[in-house]
């Protein structure tokens, strides 16, 4: 069995020896860092379209390979809703996160992506500053390696993204969230074989 490194290895030396893969990985990462300079550019100037900038600190555990993960999410919801009903509405927020990997059966891995979330919200009758609500998301990942035991390897650092999610919002203008996720990662079939990784999260959220 490997013994486990203790320290996160860079993108950059976990690259894999095939070119192809290895554009997608610079293409994707130049894309993330085009997308997150983005969001930070345009900020002050849609203050009126987005809230100010929330952060998570979450942490989860995989169903296989003993995994756990934890991660910081800089996230922008969007005011005005993309749908309001006479209960419910529907919002887009825009997350970048950074996660580590625990691996004990591999050296442990860095995890890079962005999501679009929407929420589908119902704010609590009497309570204007609860919000209950139901979340889901498809966006994109860069693992910085693939292997998490001897027996499992992801095959590719490019991961898709899925998650469902359940949570709350209290507080003065609804500040404060707590929320639970699972998330699948997988490649889509990019490369075989694709095994994918499931966790389940807890999250909490403060926007200041």
């Amino acid at each position: 069995m490997p013994q486990k490194n203790q320290n996160f290895k860079p993108f950059a030396a976990a690259a894999s020896a095939n070119p192809q893969h290895k554009a997608i990985k610079i293409v994707a990462g130049a894309a993330f860092a085009a997308l997150a300079l983005t969001l930070a550019g345009a900020r002050p100037a849609a203050a009126q379209t987005y809230q100010p900038v929330d952060w998570t600190l979450s942490g989860g555990a995989a169903s296989k390979a003993s995994v756990k993960k934890y991660g910081v999410i800089a996230g922008w919801t969007r005011i005005p809703p993309l749908w309001q009903g006479d209960s419910w509405r529907l919002r887009l927020r825009h997350e970048v996160e950074l996660a580590g990997w625990d691996v004990p059966k591999a050296s442990d891995l860095i995890e890079f992506g962005y999501s679009p979330v929407l929420r589908l919200e119902r704010p609590l009758s009497g309570d204007s500053g609860s919000v209950f609500f139901f979340e889901g998301s498809i966006g994109v990942r860069l693992l910085s390696h693939t292997r998490v035991s001897a027996t499992r390897t992801l095959s590719t650092a490019f991961q898709f993204s899925d998650v469902l999610g359940v949570g709350m919002q209290w507080g003065r203008d609804a500040r404060s969230t707590l929320g639970l996720r699972y998330q699948h990662l997988s490649n889509a079939g990019i490369k075989k074989p694709n095994p994918g990784m499931d966790f389940v999260q807890l999250y909490y959220t403060h926007r200041f």
